[in-house]
């Protein structure tokens, strides 16, 4: 269980280049197969220099044992992950830095704290997970990693599948939902309510299921989202923590 939770904080503190630029790419003709369709979703991938979010996350880690936090993260582009979780009346619980060769973890609730290489997640999680990957999962702009995929219409939604890679795709060419298998484990994220003032989702789903564990389900509400705002990144470990073996 230890490990999925850790993905949960690898995921929310959570690349492929871009085929086509914004220009090239003809929204006013619907998408007839994969190709054309990818091109649309990550020519709508631009991210922001800074993001800022704040909101509530709700941790299902058990049957009928669900916890309630805030949240607040911030991203600077390409370089680093910062992420505060606080209980009711904004005690800190835990702060954590992501960059691309490092994370940086506080545990205010015992005094310990850890620093390790970025390969420390991918060890945990067991499977490989990215900096970028991480980062384009919390701007809500993942990208569609590059398969051959079947291709399909369900409605008003564009659907992408493989063995192990699927994905829902609204008419605005915003990926709604994404599953991803690995062996025995499965990550599966969802967006609900983009806005149509920002195109930015009101909520984030998260759910990871393992054969050997514990199904793991949060959803992050969001309250406040600032776009391309400097933002501060404070991360000091106080002299009387212990490190974390």
């Amino acid at each position: 269980m230890n490990r999925i939770v850790l993905c949960f904080f690898c995921i929310v503190f959570a690349s492929s280049c871009v085929t086509k630029n914004v220009a090239e790419v003809d929204f006013s003709i619907p998408s007839q197969n994969a190709k054309e369709l990818i091109a649309k979703v990550n020519s709508k991938n631009k991210s922001p220099d800074w993001l800022a979010l704040k909101g509530k996350v709700r941790l299902m880690l058990e049957k009928d044992n669900e916890v309630s936090l805030g949240i607040s993260i911030r991203v600077r582009k390409d370089s680093l992950i910062w992420a505060s979780v606080t209980a009711p009346f904004g005690i800190e619980l835990f702060r954590a830095v992501l960059t691309k060769d490092s994370v940086y973890y506080i545990n205010r609730t015992n005094k310990t704290y850890f620093v390790k290489p970025i390969t420390h997640i991918s060890n945990l999680v067991k499977t490989d997970i990215a900096f970028n990957e991480i980062q384009d999962m919390i701007m809500a702009k993942p990208k569609i990693l590059k398969m051959k995929y079947s291709f399909n219409k369900i409605h008003e939604d564009f659907l992408l599948s493989t063995q192990d890679h699927t994905y829902i795709i609204s008419s605005f060419y915003r990926i709604r939902k994404g599953i991803l298998i690995d062996k025995e484990n499965s990550l599966i994220y969802t967006y609900s309510n983009f806005s149509f003032e920002n195109d930015f989702p009101e909520q984030l789903e998260i759910i990871v299921k393992s054969d050997s564990e514990n199904d793991f389900n949060l959803k992050i509400n969001y309250s406040k989202v600032v776009f391309d705002q400097q933002q501060q990144t404070p991360f000091k470990i106080p002299s009387s923590y212990v490190e974390a073996k």
